[in-house]
């Protein structure tokens, strides 16, 4: 900090030379410097982190109990249970979410929503998650709901599935990029007998309508070949690699 007296001093003193002036740089000397791309932050990617970056400022709440909430948006579900498959992302809690989803208005796809209506778009979306955990935990304690945990947020329809693919692509979460089938839906009546059950229900078995009697079909995947790549992708083995070496 400057004084009064330093500054006194210094006003009274001779002026100070002027400092030496530099080198002239050589032609050259751009050739080695630092190119850094322009930000744009219209850039579709850094929009979508932008909302995902929201997201992560929300508080986590327990899946088993979210607040009715109208909106649609993006979300984030995250697991902290004892199940050796997925230990490496139960710490730090809250760090890798095992699926990230999206909300949006029945008919958005298709033009035909009214974007002024009210929507329960979000909130029904992770109860359906919690219908599917609670009817699995019944045969596999480790995956109990109390083990999981969410974050939402209500945003423009229009970011909405850019911040899932953004995130998805950043955190790789396992029940979006290994395990596929958490996300479905029931396939209903007259179904049934033309779909496999999806890779998730047969590691997982529990939810009612893939039960085998009922959808009796089994996925292309063996729930063994399923476990070995989440172990491949918790250790960075590409998952068509570790695919590969499953089916051996």
């Amino acid at each position: 900090m400057t004084t009064p007296s330093t500054l006194s001093s210094w006003l009274e003193a001779e002026p100070p030379p002027a400092p030496p002036r530099r080198k002239p740089k050589p032609p050259s000397w751009m050739d080695g410097a630092q190119r850094h791309e322009e930000y744009n932050p219209l850039d579709l990617e850094n929009l979508g982190r932008s909302v995902e970056a929201q997201l992560l400022r929300r508080p986590i709440e327990p899946l088993a109990s979210i607040e009715p909430t109208l909106g649609a948006g993006v979300y984030a579900i995250y697991y902290s249970g004892p199940h050796p498959l997925y230990k490496p992302i139960v710490k730090p809690f809250g760090g890798t979410p095992i699926y990230v989803g999206q909300a949006r208005r029945e008919g958005e796809r298709k033009g035909t929503t009214d974007l002024n209506a009210p929507t329960r778009a979000l909130f029904d979306r992770p109860e359906e998650h919690k219908d599917s955990i609670e009817q699995v935990a019944r045969l596999d304690s480790d995956l109990d709901i109390q083990f999981f945990h969410a974050r939402y947020l209500v945003a423009i329809e229009a970011f909405v599935s850019l911040a899932e693919r953004v995130m998805i692509r950043h955190y790789r979460p396992v029940w979006n990029t290994v395990v596929d089938g958490f996300g479905n839906h029931n396939p209903g009546a007259g179904r049934f007998d033309k779909q496999a059950r999806p890779a998730w229900d047969d590691l997982h078995p529990g939810r009612w309508w893939s039960h085998p009697k009922r959808m009796k079909k089994p996925s292309a995947r063996s729930p063994e070949q399923s476990r070995q790549l989440i172990k491949a992708h918790f250790v960075g083995i590409p998952a068509q690699v570790a695919s590969e070496d499953a089916t051996h």
